[in-house]
């Protein structure tokens, strides 16, 4: 019986009528990379060939020699090593956006033929970016909220010490006056400084760079050496460990610090009697990740849904409550994200995603 690849042409027939009832375009290749399966999508899509043209070729033959060139290298792999790989990918005179999976088909422990899908994601990512800009929204009324909230009370307590300050002025100067003069005085600059923080981090987070870019090993390195002498870092173990070769990040090197020193600082101060800090880079794809780890209680579940809520602190004493929401908002407006993980292990871990640069 005549075949194709080393599938007979009767279960071949049946592979193409599976393949057809798919809501996606794909085609399937063998070891020697000649095409075994071409789906009717695949035919009608906006560089589609019939499948007649294309069964039983070599797959150089079938796409430019730019295209093949791209894929030979990622098809070699996934048959070597058996992993599947994925890419987003917007072809050139498309406005489409699309999510490519070269899946391993596996016979006998051994892969035998990689499965290319295609899958048009146009219509999921510009409603994925509605709702971020829904969600920015909501974002935006809780900080104004929080904001008004925030700085009153830095404003109630200049407005109640430049009354004592006036009272204070038509009394007969001494020692005790000119002692309750300078109190207040530097209360006065106290409270400026904490609505000044306050907004230096609302303009920072509201002022993105969309063409910088960032060293992320360099970064987070910076980052640690300034932290040394930090109190909270005395007892503090920190481990670094940075894929070799990492591309920039899609973010302004001011930013990262900002994201960085947050994340840490948040870890070093849930270890006060020690621990470890553990931060890890590595590329997935379009995207670098960095994992900031410590070996601290963790997030309390009651905590967790508000964690990034502008100005909810745990830290009542110190905390602004302004860090990781600032962060968060700092990394999603350059198209990344920042998350929770939860560890089994214990200890918080934190991931921030970035799209590389």
């Amino acid at each position: 019986m005549a075949r194709r690849g080393d599938l007979t042409t009767t279960r071949a027939a049946d592979l193409d009528a599976v393949l057809d009832a798919l809501p996606a375009s794909l085609y399937l290749v063998d070891r020697d990379l000649r095409v075994v399966a071409w789906n009717r999508a695949r035919e009608t899509g906006p560089q589609g060939r019939p499948r007649r043209e294309v069964l039983g070729r070599p797959l150089s033959e079938v796409l430019t020699s730019r295209g093949f060139r791209a894929i030979e290298p990622v098809l070699a792999r996934v048959f070597r090593t058996g992993e599947a790989h994925e890419e987003i990918t917007e072809p050139r005179g498309q406005a489409r956006q699309f999510r490519i999976r070269r899946l391993p088909v596996v016979r006998e422990g051994e892969v035998t033929h990689v499965l290319s899908w295609f899958e048009d994601i146009t219509e999921r990512r510009a409603l994925e970016m509605q709702l971020i800009a829904s969600d920015r929204l909501a974002f935006l009324g809780q900080l104004v909220a929080g904001v008004a909230h925030e700085v009153a009370n830095p404003l109630a307590s200049i407005a109640g010490c430049s009354e004592a300050l006036a009272s204070l002025a038509c009394e007969p100067p001494s020692e005790k006056n000119r002692r309750e003069v300078a109190e207040f005085r530097d209360l006065i600059r106290g409270e400026v400084a904490r609505c000044e923080r306050i907004l230096r981090s609302l303009l920072h987070s509201a002022r993105p760079d969309p063409g910088a870019s960032a060293d992320v090993a360099a970064t987070v390195a910076e980052v640690l050496r300034l932290l040394e002498r930090h109190p909270s870092f005395t007892r503090v173990r920190v481990v670094r460990r940075m894929q070799r070769d990492l591309p920039h990040a899609r973010i302004d090197p001011d930013s990262l610090k900002q994201v960085v020193v947050a994340l840490a600082i948040n870890a070093a101060k849930a270890m006060p009697g020690g621990g470890t800090l553990t931060l890890r880079a590595t590329r997935a794809r379009a995207e670098l990740l960095l994992d900031v780890m410590d070996t601290g209680p963790g997030v309390p579940p009651e905590v967790q849904p508000h964690m990034f809520e502008p100005f909810f602190t745990t830290d009542v004493s110190k905390g602004s409550g302004l860090g990781l929401a600032v962060a968060r908002s700092l990394v999603r407006g350059r198209g990344g994200d920042l998350v929770h993980r939860p560890r089994r292990a214990g200890g918080a871990a934190f991931r921030v995603i970035l799209p590389v640069a």
